[in-house]
């Protein structure tokens, strides 16, 4: 009976597993740059050097729902994702939702690009709002391939405070 009852123990736990949403939190990073790969909770992967940096950095208090933001991560500048550079990569099943909370660092609007890394194809490019300007910008994506997924900016600085990956 004991037997029986651990292996179904161990068969919800592996099936929560298989349909685990997952997010990354500005807020939950411990400050400082980021100069090397730094792994974090269900398998956000933030990737920095020492020639391109990123941060997790104090912010301007932002709200969106329930969530307050006083920090962010920053890239620090334009990444490339064939290069590994100030990059954000992701786990994400087929049929889930990627949510981007995030604003550039400058003025206007700046792309932020979700790929798909495991093919380098580009998903969407998200243009994303000045901080200084408006509110946070908030971009919701449903991924068709399971697969390692990844954010980066092309057109300087990026602020991301949250990404969430959801059924």
């Amino acid at each position: 009976m004991k037997k029986i009852f651990a292996t179904l123990a161990a068969t919800f736990m592996l099936g929560a597993f298989a349909f685990a949403e997952g997010y990354i939190n500005g807020n939950d990073l411990e400050k400082g740059q980021i100069t090397e790969e730094k792994q974090e909770e269900d398998g956000f992967v933030l990737i920095g050097s020492v020639e391109k940096a990123m941060e997790v950095k104090k912010c301007d208090t932002r709200t969106v729902g329930d969530d307050t933001f006083t920090q962010c991560i920053s890239t620090k500048g334009s990444g490339n994702a064939k290069k590994g550079e100030r990059l954000i990569t992701f786990p994400v099943k087929a049929g889930e939702t990627v949510k981007i909370l995030c604003n550039n660092s400058g003025s206007g609007s700046r792309p932020l690009h979700l790929v798909n890394m495991d093919t380098l194809e580009e998903v969407k490019v998200i243009a994303a709002g000045s901080y200084k300007e408006g509110d946070v910008h908030i971009d919701s994506t449903k991924i068709d391939v399971a697969g390692t997924y990844g954010v980066y900016s092309t057109s300087g600085g990026m602020y991301i405070y949250k990404i969430e990956i959801n059924k």
